[in-house]
């Protein structure tokens, strides 16, 4: 799962990249000539959602989320452990009810048709990479609460 997340995280990187890349060459062609890149601001709000919604799944399943331990660290490891899955569970029903949401709020929509404003870009678009990020994110949470209920007995 954690190799599965890291590829998403790195298409994701891939994806701001492209944003970075074409702001700069519009940049460059604003500098030296009338020319632009035409619904710029459209293509970059889409590779920003791609890449920061791949990217929270690798955030989980390599703990590298915000948490705050303070308390935490000094319980018995068993109680960490217990804490852990809770906050495993948590995570899943939160972000699965996210997903849920956010499945609704794409079907309304394509419903009505939205597109995006410069250029058109169905709406649908930009949802799909936030309920694929969320979704998988509570993939990986289900994953985490299961690995660490099942290593219960060897702490």
């Amino acid at each position: 799962m954690k190799r599965a997340s890291l590829w998403l995280a790195i298409a994701g990187t891939v994806a701001f990249l492209i944003a970075v890349g074409l702001t700069v060459i519009d940049i460059a062609l604003r500098s030296v000539s009338t020319l632009t890149i035409h619904g710029l601001t459209d293509i970059v709000t889409l590779c920003t959602m791609i890449g920061a919604m791949l990217a929270i799944p690798y955030g989980f399943a390599s703990d590298q989320h915000v948490s705050i331990d303070v308390f935490t660290i000094r319980m018995p490891p068993r109680w960490q452990k217990v804490l852990r899955i809770f906050a495993a569970m948590l995570g899943l029903v939160f972000l699965a009810g996210a997903c849920w949401f956010a499945v609704q709020q794409m079907l309304t929509a394509y419903t009505y048709g939205d597109r995006s404003q410069s250029i058109g870009i169905p709406m649908v678009w930009y949802w799909l990479p936030l309920i694929a990020g969320i979704g998988l994110a509570a993939l990986v949470n289900l994953w985490l609460a299961i690995r660490e209920f099942t290593s219960m007995g060897r702490a």
